[in-house]
Formats: structure tokens, C-alpha cells, sequence
């Protein structure tokens, strides 16, 4: 007996697959096993869409959190505008250089000329590098909070 052949008791061909569709009961197996690979088909179908439809509804309501609690945020902290903070800065530097005895010019809240000279001179007799500019380290001296939460370099 060949092995690895497909031996129908009422058909004897040689070849392996024309048995197997000539075959009456050959026939009946394979028929029989259509409708389920069809169910297993659909079953799988049915599996995949469920799957994608969990996932998209997963993904929308994680998506609706975080908008929800980005507004919220939003609503605690409202964003500044950094040339207003930077503005308002300047000019509470200004009258604090003006208190401590230095003349920084107009206070409004612009850096000119005069501003950044009273600054250097401050920054000068407290021993901080001097830059002539608003830092944090020259803010801290002023006893001013840096609004605009710049690193110490």
C-alpha cells in the first residue's frame, strides 16, 4: 500500500486528488466541511469587526478625556501672554531700582537705556554677574518672582 495517498475503497486511480473528487464518500467529507470553515470564516469576520469597533470606542473616549481635562486646565490656568509678563516684569524691576535709591528712567515697563544702566550698577554692588539685563538672579535680588520661570544660567 502507497502511504501518503488518498485511497478511496471505490475508486482506484493512481492519482491522489482525482480520487479524492471522484469519490463519493471522499466527496461527502469535504462538503461537509464547507458550511463550517464558512462559519469559521464568518465567525472570524465577525470577531475582527467587533474587535475594531471596541478599539475605536476606546480610543474616542480616551481621546474625550484628555480634551476634557485639557479644558480643565485651561480653565485653572489661563494662558499669559509672555510679552505682558515679561512687560510687567520690567516695570515692577523699575520701581523697585527706583525704592533702593537707582535712577531706571520712565517706568514703563520698556528697557531702555537707563533701565539696564541702573540695572548694571545693582547687579555691580550686589556682586551678581552683570549683564545689564532682567535674569532670574537679578529678579531673586530684587526680591521680584520670575513670572516667566527662565532657568538661572
Amino acid at each position: 500500500m502507497n502511504r501518503g495517498r488518498f485511497r478511496c475503497p471505490r475508486f482506484s486511480g493512481a492519482s491522489r486528488w482525482p480520487a479524492a473528487s471522484r469519490c463519493s464518500s471522499a466527496r461527502g467529507v469535504l462538503d461537509d466541511q464547507r458550511p463550517l470553515r464558512g462559519y469559521l470564516l464568518g465567525a472570524v469576520g465577525l470577531a475582527a469587526a467587533v474587535s475594531g469597533i471596541l478599539l475605536y470606542m476606546v480610543a474616542t473616549r480616551t481621546n474625550q478625556l484628555m480634551n476634557d481635562a485639557q479644558a480643565q486646565v485651561s480653565v485653572d490656568r489661563q494662558p499669559m501672554d509672555s510679552s505682558a509678563t515679561y512687560r510687567e516684569q520690567i516695570k515692577l524691576a523699575q520701581e523697585t531700582l527706583r525704592s533702593f535709591g537707582y535712577a531706571p528712567g520712565a517706568i514703563n515697563g520698556i528697557m531702555r537705556f537707563e533701565t539696564a544702566s541702573a540695572l548694571r550698577a545693582f547687579q555691580r554692588e550686589q556682586g551678581l554677574q552683570v549683564t545689564g539685563q532682567a535674569n532670574p538672579e537679578t529678579l531673586a535680588a530684587l526680591g521680584i518672582e520670575d513670572k516667566l520661570y527662565r532657568r538661572a544660567r
